[in-house]
């Protein structure tokens, strides 16, 4: 397929998978978080989404992202975090293209999320439970939208994972 879209949690490595698979197969590598970001002319999803919401923000996420998809193919997408809870942009991407889902175990996630401070979504007083909550519905939701999921396994080589993530979507069909 020509347009594919990688989902995830957080800092799963959507963005950098995206870059390098889509430079591997000649195709164009985009961000949804950047084209949110210009759409609403602010420097930061983080700041916007504290300040008007989260039904606000996914209306945005929704209209920048399809935007980009009605004019544009052969590309992957990296997708926010939170994507997966935002229907109508699912409706759109499935739509269009596949959905696939870069999985990474929930152990390995927190400490790489709370590198970049903590996110709105989680609770400062309890982060460990609320992230295994946002986890476990995330990682249940991404199944069950995925086209495909691929098990990336521990973080390692961002080149060899790319090759990897290659390698699985030849054997399924997606390239």
């Amino acid at each position: 397929m020509a347009k594919l879209y990688f989902l995830g949690i957080k800092h799963s490595g959507k963005t950098t998978q995206a870059r390098l698979a889509a430079e591997m197969l000649g195709k164009t590598s985009v961000d949804a978080d950047d084209l949110v970001l210009s759409y609403l002319g602010t420097d930061s999803i983080r700041t916007y989404y504290k300040e008007n919401g989260k039904e606000a923000f996914m209306l945005a996420e929704t209209e920048a992202v399809k935007a980009y998809v009605d004019e544009h193919d052969n590309f992957i997408m990296s997708l926010g975090g939170g994507a997966s809870d935002n229907p109508s942009l699912i409706k759109i991407l499935k739509e269009s293209g596949s959905l696939i889902y870069l999985r990474r175990e929930e152990n390995e996630m927190l400490p790489v999320i709370l590198k970049h401070g903590i996110p709105p979504f989680l609770d400062p007083d309890n982060l460990e439970a609320s992230f295994h909550e946002l986890y476990e519905r995330r990682d249940r939701t991404y199944r069950n939208i995925a086209d495909l999921t691929v098990d990336l396994g521990h973080y390692r080589d961002k080149e060899e994972t790319a090759l990897f993530l290659i390698d699985a979507l030849k054997e399924n069909g997606y390239v």
